[in-house]
């Protein structure tokens, strides 16, 4: 009992952090959670934080779902269940997705991930990553497309409307876009388009955050076939990031570091649209890791706002995500028993496609099918902080993103082109 109380949930000891849990409840049943950061952040750090030491407590959701799943599957449920009033829905929504709390967590991370991997790794795991992970998405594509035939769907229809939907990128930079040109090829509202696509992207996102949890201890089980964490297994040694104390500067240049390549990132996408901006900002933060452009200690400023921002703000960006990303209406309005196959047939040939191929040139399958496979069937950033939080293999981030916005862009391109002659 000592022990327990001695707990601490969001930096708080537990009984404190029982009365914040209760101020809110209060704030929610009165309709009165202020309408602003403060009010938002509150919300999702209290909330969020129980729900991950809930999933990291019961002893059968820990082992095959933990604190990230039960993060963005219980925001979900409970917003679907209406238990939060639409006001403090909306101020959410407009803090984690319009207002860029989630655009600035996920620039921390990318940030923070690539420049703690040593460059060397980073160019030989990339040059393999990308084909493996295309691959992935074909064999996904196709087995999509026969399913169709079989079920009577059709080969066209299940591509265009499932697995392009699933693999596009996530919904504001793959579904949202697909369904405007969908409809400017067929002259049907977007509107209608994108209430088709949704469910297949939302659900995709769901399976693999669901795989994700249970592959997390697949360590325990399989331990030759992962790096717990580590993706490329090819026997050269990799060298280990410098690990210092962080202060106030080095964090407050890590938080700047991160910004400044996101806004680099915007401008260049201001010049050229067709390529989204965190695909522009890896880019660029790869050209400088790879270059070995910046001084240690900026790249270690880099490194520890990412230690800082992942296990402060996780919990609270994961329920953020499932209370108002994660649209479980769209999900069981189409669930049907050819539908849910469909997609769950198509989440597990990417993923073993992407396992098997990975073990072929020099992953490890576990990571290999993470990166390459369900982070290219999860909903983009917020997907990928996600899928990689359930796995708890949160260093594979720069890979998942990479995969993310080129196997994204890649299926944009194909759906814009197929749905001319097959729509």
């Amino acid at each position: 009992m000592q022990t327990v109380m001695k707990r601490k949930v969001a930096g708080l000891p537990l009984p404190l952090y029982f009365l914040t849990l209760v101020l809110s409840a209060a704030c929610l049943l009165a309709d009165s959670l202020p309408s602003n950061m403060a009010g938002a952040f509150f919300f999702l750090v209290t909330l969020g934080e129980g729900l991950n030491l809930v999933g990291n407590t019961i002893p059968v959701v820990r082992t095959f779902l933990g604190g990230s799943v039960i993060c963005v599957l219980g925001g979900a449920f409970l917003a679907y269940w209406g238990l939060f009033p639409a006001d403090a829905v909306e101020t959410v929504d407009v803090f984690v997705n319009h207002s860029g709390f989630l655009t600035l967590y996920i620039c921390g991370m990318i940030t923070g991930s690539l420049f703690n991997i040593d460059r060397h790794l980073l160019l030989r795991a990339s040059v393999r990553l990308l084909p493996v992970a295309v691959t992935a998405v074909f064999a996904g594509t196709l087995v999509c497309g026969l399913l169709g035939l079989l079920l009577g769907d059709g080969f066209w229809d299940n591509v265009l409307y499932i697995a392009v939907a699933m693999t596009g990128g996530g919904m504001t930079a793959g579904t949202v876009p697909l369904s405007s040109i969908y409809s400017a090829q067929l002259g049907v509202p977007a509107a209608d388009i994108l209430n088709r696509m949704a469910p297949a992207t939302v659900l995709g996102n769901c399976l693999a955050l669901i795989f994700a949890g249970i592959l997390k201890d697949s360590g325990k089980w399989f331990p030759t076939w992962t790096g717990n964490g580590r993706l490329v297994n090819d026997g050269t040694p990799v060298k280990p990031m410098p690990v210092t104390a962080p202060t106030v500067e080095k964090l407050l240049g890590g938080f700047a570091l991160s910004v400044a390549f996101y806004a680099a990132g915007a401008l260049l996408n201001r010049f050229v649209p067709a390529v989204p901006t965190y695909a522009f900002m890896i880019v660029l933060v790869v050209i400088v890791k790879c270059g070995g452009l910046f001084p240690e200690e900026v790249e270690d400023a880099a490194r520890q706002w990412g230690r800082f921002i992942i296990p402060a703000w996780t919990a609270a960006a994961l329920f953020g995500i499932g209370v108002t990303l994660i649209d479980l209406n769209a999900i069981l309005s189409n669930l049907t028993p050819a539908f849910l196959f469909t997609v769950l047939a198509v989440e597990l040939t990417i993923t073993l496609t992407a396992a098997l191929l990975g073990k072929a040139v020099g992953f490890y399958p576990v990571e290999a099918a993470v990166a390459a496979g369900m982070c290219t069937t999860n909903m983009g950033g917020s997907g990928n902080v996600a899928v990689l939080s359930g796995a708890k293999r949160m260093e594979l981030l720069p890979f998942a993103q990479i995969v993310t916005r080129s196997c994204g862009a890649l299926m944009l391109t194909a759906g814009g082109i197929l749905v001319r002659f097959f729509g």
